[in-house]
Formats: structure tokens, C-alpha cells, sequence
């Protein structure tokens, strides 16, 4: 990171960066014979432990996305919260976000096993509904509805600049 002054390290500092964003943008490969990437926006859900991220989300059991993860697995997330702008008015150029943000790469796949399905869509619908008074379970009957695709990382980082 060229701007080590705005790395932000961490687990747990990571952690409080992903509970303020709602949506996870996933890049992936549409087609390996152009290289031209697909990006899509997605709700998602997440488990941070010992470096390791997992981001749960969920779609039809047929589509776009699911053709790209089957054809290479490989892809990158961003996602990030936006506030004030800050303007300097001697010069414009100074101007700039506060923001906060995670990115990272890591391995997509479609998640099979019925109890990790209802585990991702628990995480997925908390992360969703934060602030809700009730955890959310779902059944296999109901997991089985949808697929549920997962990420995982090691490799993603924080950035921020806070307001001072």
C-alpha cells in the first residue's frame, strides 16, 4: 500500500470498516478468451477470524455470475464507506472523500453443504438487517431455494482516512 499512513490493520479495525458497508462489489473473469472482467453489486454477509475472511452471498441457482465462478474461481471485492467531502478552496486538487474501505482477492465458490448455506444466509441476513432485535435461522428447505456463493481471503486490505 503506497499510502501507509492510511493502512488499517487488523481484525478487529477491519471488522468495524465491513459493518458500515452495505454492498461488496465482486470482479470477476466473464470471459477468459477477451479478459474483459465482470463486476456486479452484491448484499452480502461476512465471519473475520484470524486473517481469514469470508464473505456469503446469495442468488438464483442460475446466471452470469455463477458461469464466471465456474470458469475460474479467482476474483476481487471492494466495498467502502463514503463521508464528507472535504474542499480546500486555495486549491481544488487538495480536495478529497473521507472515506473507509476493504479490498481484497480471494476464491469464490458455490457452497453446497446445507448447514454452511444456512449459516452464510444467517450471516448475510444479519449483516443486512443490523440493528434487528432477533437472529435469523434459516432452514435447509430454505437454503435450498437459493445458491449461496462464498468468499474467502487472506489477502485484503484496509484503507482509511478518517475525519480528524
Amino acid at each position: 500500500m503506497r499510502r501507509k499512513d492510511r493502512e488499517v490493520l487488523g481484525d478487529e479495525n477491519i471488522a468495524k470498516i465491513i459493518e458500515q458497508c452495505t454492498t461488496c462489489h465482486v470482479a470477476m473473469m466473464d470471459d477468459a478468451d477477451t479478459g474483459v472482467p465482470y463486476l456486479i453489486p452484491l448484499s452480502f454477509g461476512y465471519s473475520l477470524k484470524g486473517g481469514v475472511l469470508e464473505l456469503y452471498f446469495h442468488c438464483a441457482h442460475v446466471g452470469k455470475k455463477l458461469d464466471c465462478i465456474r470458469r475460474n474461481p479467482n476474483v476481487a471485492f471492494s466495498m467502502c464507506v463514503e463521508n464528507r467531502i472535504e474542499i480546500h478552496e486555495d486549491v481544488y486538487c487538495k480536495s478529497g472523500r473521507f472515506y473507509a474501505s476493504v479490498v481484497g482477492q480471494g476464491k469464490a465458490e458455490i457452497v453446497e453443504d446445507s448447514a454452511e448455506k444456512c449459516r452464510g444466509l444467517s450471516l448475510l441476513m444479519e449483516r443486512q438487517a443490523a440493528g434487528a432485535p432477533h437472529k435469523f435461522e434459516f432452514t435447509p428447505a430454505q437454503a435450498a431455494a437459493v445458491t449461496v456463493l462464498k468468499i474467502t481471503s487472506t489477502n485484503f486490505t484496509g484503507k482509511a482516512k478518517p475525519e480528524a
